[in-house]
C-alpha cells in the first residue's frame, strides 16, 4: 500500500512541476533602464528551449534618447538553474546597439557587445511572470542593463 501511495505522489508531482523543457516557447514585454546614458527602452523577446534548462533568446529593444532613436540587438543563451515557481537563470550573448543622432544624420554610434547577467521567471500564474533581469556589457558600451518584464508561457 505505501508503494502505491509513494507512486501516485510522484506521479501526480511530476503532472504540477511546471520547468523549463525542449519544445517551450516564451514571449516577453519588457522595459529596460541602462546606466551609462539613462536610456529608457522597450524590450520584445522570445524565448525557445532546443535543449532541457537551455535557452535561446533573441531580442530587440527600442531605446528613447533626447534626441534621434537607438535599437539593441541581442542574442542571449540562458541556463537555467532552477525551475518550479522561481527559476533562475545565467545568460551569456551577443548584442549590438546603433544610434542615430537627429541633428547630425551622418552621425552614427554602433556597438557590438558581449552580455553577461542573471535574471529569473516568476510565475504569478500558470501562463503568466516576471522577468527581473540584470546584464553587463564589457565590450562595446561598458554599460549595466536593467529589466523587468511580463512573461507569457506559451506552451
Amino acid at each position: 500500500m505505501k508503494k502505491i501511495i509513494i507512486v501516485f505522489v510522484l506521479v501526480f508531482a511530476t503532472h504540477l512541476a511546471h520547468a523549463q523543457y525542449k519544445g517551450q516557447f516564451r514571449g516577453i514585454h519588457a522595459y529596460e533602464m541602462t546606466t551609462g546614458k539613462g536610456f529608457f527602452g522597450m524590450n520584445f523577446t522570445g524565448e525557445y528551449f532546443p535543449l532541457n534548462y537551455f535557452s535561446i533568446a533573441p531580442s530587440v529593444t527600442f531605446f528613447l534618447p533626447a534626441t534621434g532613436n537607438a535599437r539593441g540587438f541581442d542574442l542571449n543563451a540562458r541556463y537555467y538553474l532552477t525551475e518550479k515557481e522561481k527559476q533562475w537563470y545565467a545568460l551569456f550573448g551577443y548584442g549590438h546597439y546603433t544610434r542615430k543622432f537627429e541633428f547630425n544624420p551622418k552621425e552614427t554610434e554602433r556597438f557590438n557587445s558581449i552580455n553577461l547577467g542573471l535574471g529569473g521567471m516568476l510565475k504569478i500564474r500558470d501562463e503568466l511572470g516576471f522577468n527581473p533581469e540584470i546584464r553587463y556589457q564589457p565590450i562595446g558600451r561598458n554599460e549595466l542593463i536593467f529589466k523587468l518584464g511580463i512573461v507569457y508561457f506559451i506552451n
